[in-house]
């Protein structure tokens, strides 16, 4: 039996997971990856303290007797992407690492969205992505406002897994699925100098290294980490791929016309399709690299997934047992009693389907008789409701592929199914991201001939939920004031931040 490495550096987790040839789940490490949240919106990590939680995790399963070392052909690894990972020309850490939640630049985008629209357009069609607050790009131009000494300290801008296997490997690598979330021009292929350049940051080209494909072996792994953990010397390791786009090879999902939704701290949904049917720079559109050929995925990743799950936990339910959780979200009817959740609790606002770094979240429609439970309920509905505002565009005669830690519950699941109108299907397994890249290992590596038959062979399915569409219905209608109150809410955010601006100033007025 051969075995592949795959690891998947999340913002909340970092596991190492090996695989067999069919795809299932041999052995498996984690390690919590606490974030360091900073003034207001600020979210950061220490970039060598998530080293050593993979070196930890790797080392755990290589070490299990799961496997033989000669048994285990490669490594993949994935993470959480866009962010700033930024190194000297030593290979050390300048700063800690800005995360992909981070808000701080927000007036970096505010000024390239609203004072100079033409370069918003700009940033927007040339790479497929429009300016948000944790993209590359945009977190490049904040440190050349705020921290250009520290900046100019560094020699390379890389991406979360890319310090990963940096460290692994000794060598300075990009993909394109990572690159292109702000970094590429769509129709060249190439780095967007003529941005860089309207951005005022082209100094800081040579900082970004030229992408590869993300099944391509771009190293080995070095000798002291394979000593170190427990792995034979000389293992090859692909480039990887962004987490999102590594869930949807995991997923099985590498056809066009696809959809996957991964319910996790982002909550990502993703609908894959060809070049040619891209509409680059249309509005509220997000493109990003699918790792095979020509295929791209149109993704929309919430900043606000499982974490209003967390604060409705801590602040609403009586219980932390999930069991229990479903039981009451299932005991409660479609509609909550009129009550609509809005899941934006990121600090940074939101920015899917829409942008917008004020956004909060909020309940409408309580009254006196509204419970506890209708609450917890409508958390569920309301994330699954912002699922449906991010597939609108979909063809419902599709399949949803659900993956994430949300994909657990079977409520929820068929919940979704409701409120979309689509069939879900569930796949065995739960570390679907860092199954993508022991597929792309795999293919790589000949162990599978192509993604055709390593999909066939290594992704099954543990269960299916039809939509029921007498629910259906009547979500068709909660969407619709979901929506209207969505889009009525947009000024209000404005006018609260302007308010606690004018408060804050207040108060240092009395000082």
């Amino acid at each position: 039996m051969k075995y592949i490495l795959g690891i998947d550096v999340g913002t909340s987790n970092v596991k190492a997971v090996l695989f067999d040839e069919f795809g299932q789940e041999a052995g498996v490490a984690s390690q919590e990856s606490k974030t360091l949240n900073g003034a207001g919106n600020q979210v950061e990590q220490d970039m060598l303290t998530v080293w050593e939680k993979v070196k930890y995790c790797v080392k755990t399963v290589a070490e299990s007797g799961v496997a033989r070392k000669d048994d285990i052909i490669g490594v993949g690894v994935t993470g959480q992407g866009e962010g700033c990972w930024l190194i000297d020309d030593e290979g050390n850490p300048v700063q800690n690492a800005i995360l992909w939640c981070d808000g701080r630049a927000v007036n970096e985008v505010g000024e390239i969205t609203n004072d100079h629209p033409e370069i918003g357009r700009l940033y927007h069609t040339t790479t497929g992505t429009p300016p948000l607050l944790g993209n590359q790009m945009m977190l490049l131009k904040w440190m050349k406002e705020n921290r250009k000494e520290t900046l100019d300290k560094a020699s390379k801008l890389i991406f979360c897994k890319d310090w990963i296997r940096y460290k692994m490997t000794g060598e300075i690598k990009t993909e394109i699925t990572d690159s292109l979330t702000s970094l590429i021009d769509v129709h060249s292929g190439k780095i967007a100098e003529n941005l860089m350049e309207a951005m005022g940051i082209a100094e800081y080209r040579s900082y970004l290294p030229n992408p590869v494909r993300s099944d391509e072996v771009v190293g080995t792994i070095l000798d002291s980490f394979a000593d170190e953990v427990g792995l034979r010397r000389g293992l090859p390791v692909i480039a990887g791929a962004l987490d999102t786009s590594a869930t949807a090879v995991g997923l099985g999902a590498i056809h066009e016309k696809d959809v996957c939704v991964i319910l996790g701290t982002t909550c990502a949904s993703e609908i894959v399709m060809k070049k040619e049917d891209c509409a680059f720079g249309a509005e509220n559109s997000r493109y990003e690299k699918h790792p095979l050929g020509d295929l791209y995925v149109e993704l929309q990743p919430t900043l606000n997934g499982t974490p209003n799950i967390d604060w409705m936990l801590e602040n609403i339910a009586t219980t932390r047992d999930f069991n229990e959780i479903d039981r009451i979200v299932d005991s409660v009817p479609v509609g909550c009693g009129g009550v609509v959740y809005h899941p934006y609790i990121s600090v940074a606002g939101e920015r899917a389907p829409f942008y917008h770094p004020y956004a909060r979240a909020s309940f409408f429609g309580i009254s006196q008789v509204t419970t506890r439970e209708q609450m917890i309920r409508a958390v569920y509905e309301g994330i699954s409701l912002s699922i449906r505002d991010c597939l609108m565009n979909v063809d419902k005669s599709g399949t949803i592929f659900l993956a994430g830690g949300g994909a657990k519950s079977p409520v929820w699941a068929q919940m979704i199914a409701d409120v979309v109108g689509m069939k879900v299907m569930i796949p065995a397994g739960k570390e679907l991201g860092a199954k993508g890249v022991a597929l792309m290992v795999g293919v790589a590596q000949g162990l599978y001939k192509n993604y055709d038959e390593a999909v066939e062979k290594a992704c099954t399915f543990r269960q299916v939920y039809e939509p029921n569409l007498t629910n259906t219905k009547k979500y068709d209608l909660i969407y619709e004031l979901y929506k209207r109150v969505r889009i009525h809410n947009q000024e209000i955010w404005d006018y609260r931040h302007q308010m606690n601006k004018k408060i804050r100033a207040i108060g240092e007025e009395d000082e």
